[in-house]
């Protein structure tokens, strides 16, 4: 629970989540890919294509090939201890609408997928953060700032495996399940499901650091696919969900986006992660009658 709520309290940049089973610190393997600034065919803006046949949500579905894909440059987080992460120098990003609803799909090089969490084993995790209100000023890119609220969207490896049924969670705590699960108490049961997750996707509110507070509602989904080395990860969100809290998107318009990437085996957790160190453009297409309105 304490390894949990520190996870949940520091996300950007105090923040974190981790990832899977590490070995020992002083037999880690290299990172994976060395951090980078920049690199020829890179982007810094991303573009949610406009599709009137649908959105694709299933990592796998063949018409994110059709979305052509932003390449993210990411960064070792340098600014706050605990410092560290960057085993992931870049992030692939495709995005795409259809007027009602919003697909993002993130892909990013990790030879292990990381699904469970323990003292010294840390999840896989990605995130991102939108502007919550339209403002003449940005907010801060690391959880906003007073006046300028962020909405954080963050997927977990751990999480995601929860909601499948496939963390093995009663495997290796063999009695934890009849400790804190029991049906004389549903309030201690609905907390634990919480605190262990039932979707792969939790939604956070900030105005700069020390105040990140989970949503009560849920309004964002997630589907991943882990494969050839390859974390491929999908969040979908109605463009309005009619909560103050939440980021309103509009097809034809423009906000901003941080990204960010935890990778457990590699003892990324809290600070230490890959992330854009500035908010990044992100446009909606218009839709054929939001095209047609603004046509001279």
């Amino acid at each position: 629970m304490r390894a949990a709520s520190l996870a949940v309290l520091f996300l950007f940049l105090f923040t974190a989540c981790g990832g899977p089973a590490t070995e020992d610190a002083g037999e880690q393997a290299a990172p994976e890919q060395p951090a980078a600034e920049s690199a020829p065919g890179m982007s810094n803006q991303i573009r949610a294509a406009y599709r009137s046949e649908g959105i694709p949500y299933d990592p796998d579905d063949k018409a994110w090939k059709e979305i052509p894909a932003a390449r993210i440059p990411l960064s070792p987080q340098g600014i706050i201890p605990p410092n560290g992460g960057g085993s992931v120098a870049e992030l692939g990003v495709r995005a795409a609408h259809d007027g009602e609803n919003l697909a993002i799909l993130l892909e990013w090089k990790d030879k292990n997928a990381d699904r469970e969490v323990g003292v010294a084993t840390f999840r896989d995790a990605a995130a991102v953060g939108f502007p919550a209100v339209e403002t003449d000023m940005l907010p801060s890119p690391f959880m906003g700032d007073e006046g300028h609220p962020v909405n954080i969207w963050q997927w977990t490896a751990d999480f995601d495996a929860n909601a499948r049924g496939m963390s093995g969670f009663d495997e290796r705590y063999p009695h934890t399940e009849g400790v804190w699960i029991f049906p004389q108490d549903p309030g201690v049961t609905r907390q634990v499901r919480a605190w262990r997750g039932t979707e792969p996707v939790m939604e956070f509110s900030a105005k700069g650091f020390g105040t990140l507070q989970r949503h009560d509602s849920q309004s964002v989904y997630g589907l991943s696919q882990h494969g050839d080395g390859t974390w491929r990860v999908v969040l979908r969100r109605q463009l309005s969900t009619g909560i103050p809290e939440d980021t309103l998107f509009r097809p034809g318009s423009a906000t901003h986006i941080v990204l960010a990437v935890w990778n457990g085996s590699m003892n990324e957790v809290n600070g230490k992660k890959s992330l854009t160190m500035n908010w990044l453009p992100f446009e909606l297409e218009p839709t054929m009658v939001a095209a047609a309105t603004v046509a001279p």
